[in-house]
């Protein structure tokens, strides 16, 4: 215990460093506001302002190409910094993100959308379910773009155009049959894993959560959704729910039973890789070596955390292949392709090779799960002693 302590805490001070040093190269690195528009549009001459965020592009003959500016969103990952383009005749064109924490898959799916906007009116709702279509598996990023596009849009609306375009209606609550669906699923789990006599059911159970939370809804619990919580990124509950019930879902029974619910009756990529295991019917045990794969997974966590804090990019390492597989997004970089392959094909023969070896989201919730043993046995001692001096 007293080993794992030290070890947690020199990890901490190291990220705590981490954390301050990439708040000194990011204090360094900022630009003014037309870096970000150079950024919007790379072939306009120069800019002209027409508020804080908004201007006008002009060529080498000081002709108006179109009017930019820039927007914020929140999405998934936090913040999102997004570029919208009107052209002279008061239209968008695509947008184009400068600054995000999104997961790529899901990035993926709304930025393969962008040709959507084109030819919206500057004054138009721009907003998903009117002029934008709605985004499954991707919504509070489609959100967080269509949010900094209107933001934009709307601005130059006004002050170009003469325009008085419509506001924007709140956000409604989500909570619908999703957060139902998961909510239930969380709660069977922490059943069958309190009572021993239900303990044969965890596997169709697990398949079961596999289809659902994986294929079906693409909920799988990754490291730049715990990341951004590092990065004090909490996404509003309002439009969130799902997230936070998972979070829950996770933490609550490692809070309160001590036990690990998620990565062994909820998890569907732990769900994927149990089902290929037993269609090859192999096995092969881990033995001794299990230690140093579990000493790799740490490893591993730490660096993404470290990157992370550095860089307050929640992608920056990223590597988990959930998004392909459940999020059915191919559009993806090579090396995950190469990651998800590898995970999946060795699972044949060595069961749960991923969660073992490479995951940081499992590396992280077992973490937690035994500081928390460590916590209770610290306390559990000090009252030991005091009842012995009494």
């Amino acid at each position: 215990m007293r080993r794992r302590l030290i070890i947690v805490g020199v990890a901490t001070i190291l990220l705590i460093g981490g954390y301050l040093f990439g708040a000194y190269l990011r204090n360094r690195g900022e630009g003014g506001v037309y870096v970000i528009y150079r950024a919007i549009l790379p072939d306009a001459a120069s800019f002209e302002s027409i508020t804080g965020s908004t201007a006008r592009a002009l060529d080498a003959s000081g002709n108006l190409i179109a009017y930019i500016g820039f927007g914020e969103g929140t999405g998934y990952g936090g913040t999102m910094l997004v570029g919208a383009v009107v052209d002279a005749q008061g239209r968008l064109l695509e947008p184009v993100v400068i600054r995000h924490n999104e997961t790529p898959a899901w990035l993926v799916m709304v930025t393969g959308r962008f040709n959507r906007y084109v030819g919206i009116p500057v004054d138009g709702m721009i907003t998903p379910g009117h002029d934008l279509d709605t985004i499954t598996g991707a919504t509070l990023t489609h959100r967080a773009v269509s949010d900094a596009v209107r933001e934009t849009a709307h601005s130059i609306a006004i002050t170009e155009f003469g325009l008085n375009p419509p506001q924007a209606a709140a956000m409604q609550w989500q909570f619908g049959h999703q957060e139902i669906i998961i909510l239930v699923l969380f709660i069977i789990g922490i059943v069958i894993a309190q009572h021993k006599a239900l303990i044969k059911f965890r596997f169709p159970f697990l398949l079961l959560t596999t289809v659902i939370l994986g294929f079906r809804l693409n909920r799988a619990l990754s490291i730049s959704q715990v990341s951004s919580l590092f990065l004090g990124f909490f996404p509003p509950l309002r439009t969130s729910i799902i997230f936070y019930i998972v979070l829950a879902g996770v933490f609550l029974p490692i809070i309160f039973l001590g036990k690990n619910i998620y990565c062994t009756y909820v998890c569907p990529f732990c769900g994927l890789q149990e089902v290929l295991n037993k269609v090859s019917g192999k096995d092969i045990p881990l033995g001794k070596t299990r230690k140093w794969f579990s000493m790799l997974r740490n490893a591993l966590l730490f660096i993404t955390l470290m990157g992370v804090i550095i860089t307050a990019n929640v992608n920056i390492f990223f590597y988990e292949p959930f998004g392909i597989v459940f999020g059915r997004n191919t559009r993806v970089d090579f090396y995950l392709w190469v990651i998800l392959f590898f995970s999946l094909g060795i699972s044949f023969i060595f069961r749960k090779f991923w969660c073992v070896a490479l995951c940081p989201t499992g590396a992280f919730i077992d973490l937690v799960r035994r500081l928390r043993g460590d916590l209770l046995k610290a306390i559990r001692g000090t009252n030991g002693e005091n009842e012995e001096v009494a």
